[in-house]
Order: structure tokens, then C-alpha cells, then sequence
């Protein structure tokens, strides 16, 4: 009777998928890795313990029991005595999934640099990615440039038996507790290494987070969200810092609003949510609610559809990483092309317009380019007759600028100006691969400087969201079909390869180009500084320019943010835009194999010539 009952509670629980391995971990603990490299802990309760309890048994909080939850097909119902339920590897407290992942990787070792971690082999199943390796040992996925910068891998995928080294000062803490004391002065030049290569936060729960509050020089950039739902629907919890501001540290932060009537309007909307009469007078250790339509995904609870789904994306576009090396940029063309331009002035601060600035760095850009380097550099549009930059700090006005179409095409509407780019930047690569050029020697930059809420400060860089590219397009009309370009090609559409691959090497360009702006300290949006598309109005995009763009590594940088007065006044130095002309160039080495090599090492060398 006994065994019957036992059957049929089973029945209960959900199925657990395919793993690729199973391992005992102790006599009612059972640790498993399925099919897509997601690990778990398979554990039954003890008599009498609810989810709750069980939650802070295993995860050291019961503020788990959702995503636990979540992991076993959304319980209803208490737990069964018997029955073993899954717990997601990041939920675990941290001596447990110390013990996880040393039963999963038993040739792992704990050395003075970092955890030594060896690959394991699945045979047919799913192997190994840095992506993965850096979710286990970092709990962020994102970080996974840095172990590869630190290993000298091109690849992110992973060979069985091959030894990755996670450098200490990235590891989780639980990792990092088992390293032998540092004694090494490189530590510091590690630290820089890590901190420049990092890429965005991840999103913790609170357990990750009390590890981090042991260590908080490991991971500045985490944030502790608490998640909670009452009639008003779901929200996350935030708890306001010393210094912090609903606008900057809430809105921009969490929900990836940057233009200044959106985080207004949308501080407003999580001010009411929140029970805030003054935004301007929020005690410190405040819970603010953000709800979770508002939430980008990656700082939604772990398991949430929308984040699975961004993860899962991320986790694809990792896998393309630029694997060419041009030392000198030899063999490569860049296709230099600089925002807006004659009536269409683009973001206008404080009698600053975006074009003449942007324009003024792109000259500076060719100019370092054609004089150092090996490359061959196309511009798609040209101010007048100008092509040198302006020797003066505050620029002359021109509304010369046009499009280098056959025939060219002067920009009278912003909307055209923008279109004529991109079927312009597709010819240009056409022309490339028909002399057997190299596709991923063929490089699109174009240059911004946006006009944001003026708590945002510095870089950033938009790469093309895969998901967002799906579909045929194309424009008409006579201003079109008279030009060379649009009658070779009217209309675009790309393969789901082809549109994750373009992610995967656009979001690599991009972090070489924030890399090189860091190392010439450069201000960097310090929250997420590389972004896959723009939310604005509650609408999300991706630019025209990379949209419908056929070059397979391209990015839209924005150099700065005018309505900040810091970013603006420095915009307005000729010292800036050559420091933002040298990093640029400098970023395109680091993505052709040259990531120490500054400018002026090229400089030198092309002197004693």
C-alpha cells in the first residue's frame, strides 16, 4: 500500500528533464545536469516541512520558495514526503553549491589566480560554454568576455578536458573563500583587468546578495531586488541607498528608460506604486516597487518566461565571437558613418547639435585610421567638401552634411538620411565580398551623442537584437529608386543564424570599443552600457542603421549624453573627441586581436618607418 502511495504522489510531481548527468551528492540529494546545461539539486523534504521551510533549509531563505516553485512546474500544493524537487544551482546557499559543483566537476581545483574549472565531456548532448562556465562560478552569464580576455580563448564554445581558468576577483565568494591567500602584486592589475572587461549586473536573489555583502569589493554593480505580489500584480522590491535617487538608481536602472520624459513619467507611476508623496524626499532603506512589466528582463526573478527568453538569446549570440585577427587592421574596411547631418541637426542641448560634434569625431576617427593604420575606411556621408576635423574646441555651424549615395543624396529629411545609410552600407559590403573580402573584415560604426535624462553619463553602444530583425523590409519612392544602391537590393531580410551570429560579433565590437574608452578613462553609462535595443514610450526598436544593416559586426556608439552638462562641456574640447577618436580606434584593434596596443605604440612605429 506503502509503494502505492509513494507511485502515485510521484505522479504529482513534475517530471524532471533529460539530464546529461546525475550524481549522488548525499542519501536524499540528488544533483543533476540536463540537456541544456542548467544544474539542479534534487532534494525531498524532510517530515512535516512545507516549501517555505524547505526553502531555507536549502537556499538559506524562503523568499526561494517562488522560483523553486517556478523550477517544478508552479506547485500548488505542499510538498510530499518521497518526491524529490528541483532547486535551481543559483538559488543554493553557498557551501551547498560549493559542494554541487565540486560533485559535478571533480577535477575542478581551488588556486591562487582563480578557480581552476575542466570541462566536461556530454557526448552528444550539449557542450560546455564560457557563457555557462560564467554562470556557475560568477552568477552572471555576462561576465563571460572577461574569462575568455583572461584565458586568450577566441572561442566561447568548449572542448572537453580543457582547463578554464575563472579569475578570483569574478568568482561568486563561495568560490573565492577557498582560494589560497593572494601573495601576488598582480592582483591589482587583475582587479583593473576584471573590473574593465565585466559586463552588465546581474540580478541576484537575496541569498546571492548576502554572500555579496561579506565581499562587497566583488561585485559593485549587483543589486538586491526582494519579489512580492499583491492585488496591484507582481513587483520587485528595491531599497533605496544613502545618496541614491528614485530617477537614477530605480527607473534607469531597472527598467532601461533613458530619455527624460520616460523616466519622469515612469518615476511618477513607480512613486504611486510605492506610496511616495515626494520623490525628492525618500528616506534611505525605502522599499520602492517596481512592477514587472516595467522590470527589463534580466532583473526579473530567475525562471520568469521573459527572462528565460533573454538569457536564452544571450546565451545563443555568445557563441559568435570574432575569431579574425588583423594586426594593424590589415585587410579590414570600416564603414564610418556619423549621425543625422544638414536639416536634421539630431539631439540639440544648450545650442550644441548632436551632427556638427559627431561629425567633427568621425574625421578624427578616418583621420587615425588612414594615417596608422592598415585599413581601408569608408565614410557614408560628408559635410561640404570638409574631411579633415576642425582645429577649434566649440564647432563652426554647416547644414552641408549628404548622404554618399550615386547620386548623393543632401539630407533634407531625417527619415531618408537614415534609410539611404544603411542601403549604402549594404552596397559598400556587397562591393567587399565581391573582392573576397573577409565578411567579418567588414566593420559598421556610426556615432551619436544622445540627449538623455542628466543623471545618465557617458558611453554607449547598441548592437542589433536578433529577435528584433525578423521579416523583410524595404522602402519606395523616387527619392529610393534614383539611387544606385536601392535599385542593387530594395529589399533586405536575414536567416535567424545570420541575425544571431550579427549580435553575437557586434556585441564582441562593442565591448572592445567601451574596453578602450574605459582605458582612456572615458566616462561609461555605468549601468548597462551595452544594449540590444531602445526603449522609448513604451516602445522597443532596434536603429534603423543596424536593423536593416547586412555587415555582420556593426554598432551604434553613442559618444555621450548632451543633456548631461559634464558630458556636454567636454563634447566642446577638441581634447575630448581626439580622446574619443584615439578610443574608437583603439577598440578596433582589441576586436582584430591587438587588446593592450594603444594608438601611440602605432604612432611610433609608424614614425621610425
Amino acid at each position: 500500500m506503502v509503494g502505492v502511495l509513494l507511485a502515485a504522489l510521484a505522479l504529482l510531481a513534475p517530471s524532471p528533464p533529460r539530464a546529461a548527468i546525475r550524481v549522488e551528492l548525499e542519501p536524499g540529494l540528488v544533483v543533476s545536469l540536463d540537456e541544456e546545461q542548467r544544474i539542479y539539486l534534487e532534494a525531498a523534504p524532510e517530515e512535516g516541512e512545507g516549501l517555505w521551510a524547505f526553502s531555507r533549509r536549502l537556499c538559506g531563505d524562503s523568499a526561494a520558495s517562488e522560483a523553486i516553485a517556478e523550477a517544478n512546474g508552479g506547485l500548488k500544493r505542499g510538498l510530499h514526503a518521497g518526491v524529490r524537487y528541483r532547486v535551481p544551482y543559483r538559488l543554493l546557499r553557498p557551501e551547498l553549491m560549493v559542494s554541487v559543483a565540486r560533485s559535478l566537476f571533480g577535477e575542478d581545483l581551488a588556486r591562487e589566480d582563480g578557480w581552476h574549472h575542466t570541462v566536461r565531456g556530454f557526448g552528444d548532448l550539449a557542450r560546455e560554454n564560457l557563457w555557462r562556465v560564467s554562470q556557475w562560478f560568477t552568477g552572471n552569464g555576462q561576465n563571460f568576455p572577461a574569462i575568455r580576455a583572461h584565458n586568450r580563448l577566441i572561442e566561447e564554445e568548449l572542448t572537453a578536458g580543457q582547463r578554464v581558468v575563472v579569475p578570483r576577483e569574478l568568482l561568486l565568494p563561495a568560490f573565492r573563500d577557498l582560494l589560497p591567500p593572494s601573495s601576488s602584486p598582480r592582483k591589482a592589475v587583475a582587479t583593473a583587468l576584471v573590473t574593465a572587461l565585466a559586463t552588465e549586473p546581474a540580478v541576484t536573489t537575496e541569498a546571492t546578495s548576502r554572500q555579496e555583502a561579506t565581499h562587497p569589493e566583488a561585485a559593485p554593480a549587483r543589486y538586491q531586488l526582494e519579489y512580492r505580489k499583491d492585488r496591484g500584480g507582481e513587483y520587485a522590491v528595491y531599497r533605496l541607498g544613502p545618496g541614491e535617487a528614485l530617477y537614477s538608481s530605480v527607473v534607469v536602472r531597472f527598467t532601461g528608460r533613458l530619455l527624460a520624459e520616460d523616466v519622469n513619467a515612469l518615476a511618477k507611476e513607480v512613486a504611486r506604486r510605492s506610496g511616495i508623496l515626494d520623490v525628492t524626499d525618500i528616506p534611505v532603506g525605502y522599499r520602492v516597487k517596481i512592477p514587472f512589466d516595467l522590470l527589463l528582463p534580466e532583473h526579473l526573478p530567475a525562471g520568469h518566461p521573459r527572462r528565460s527568453e533573454y538569457e536564452a538569446a544571450m546565451a545563443a549570440s555568445a557563441r559568435f565571437g570574432n575569431q579574425v585577427q588583423a594586426l594593424g587592421l590589415t585587410g579590414v574596411t570600416v564603414i564610418l558613418d556619423a549621425g543625422h547631418g544638414g536639416a536634421d541637426s539630431g539631439a540639440t542641448v544648450a545650442g550644441v547639435w548632436e551632427s556638427l560634434y559627431v561629425y567633427d569625431v568621425m574625421m578624427r576617427v578616418r583621420q587615425l585610421l588612414e594615417n596608422y593604420t592598415a585599413a581601408t575606411v569608408v565614410m557614408t556621408v560628408q559635410d561640404g567638401d570638409r574631411v579633415l576635423p576642425e582645429d577649434r574646441d566649440v564647432l563652426s555651424f554647416s547644414r552641408r552634411h549628404r548622404v554618399l549615395t550615386t547620386p548623393p543624396y543632401p539630407i533634407e529629411t531625417a527619415a531618408i538620411g537614415t534609410n539611404l545609410r544603411w542601403y549604402l552600407a549594404n552596397s559598400i559590403y556587397r562591393q567587399q565580398r565581391k573582392k573576397k573580402v573577409d565578411a567579418k573584415k567588414v566593420l559598421f560604426l556610426s556615432l551619436h551623442a544622445d540627449s538623455l535624462h542628466p543623471s545618465v553619463r557617458g558611453a554607449m553602444v547598441y548592437v542589433p537584437d536578433a529577435r528584433l530583425r525578423a521579416g523583410t523590409y524595404g522602402r519606395s519612392g523616387a527619392v529610393y529608386a534614383s539611387r544606385k544602391e536601392y535599385k542593387e537590393a530594395p529589399k533586405v531580410s536575414y536567416s535567424a543564424k545570420n541575425r544571431v551570429q550579427s549580435e553575437g560579433l557586434s556585441r564582441d565590437l562593442a565591448d572592445d570599443l567601451l574596453r578602450a574608452f574605459r582605458r582612456r578613462g572615458l566616462a561609461i553609462h555605468k549601468d548597462k552600457p551595452i544594449r540590444e535595443k531602445i526603449i522609448r514610450r513604451r516602445q522597443q526598436y532596434v536603429p534603423a542603421v543596424l536593423r536593416y544593416n547586412a555587415v555582420p559586426a556593426k554598432v551604434l556608439l553613442e559618444l555621450c549624453n548632451l543633456s548631461n552638462e559634464k558630458d556636454r562641456r567636454l563634447l566642446q574640447t577638441r581634447v575630448q573627441r581626439q580622446k574619443m577618436a584615439q578610443a574608437v580606434v583603439e577598440g578596433l584593434l582589441g576586436y582584430y586581436g591587438e587588446p593592450r596596443r594603444e594608438l601611440e605604440t602605432l604612432q611610433v612605429a609608424e614614425a621610425a618607418r
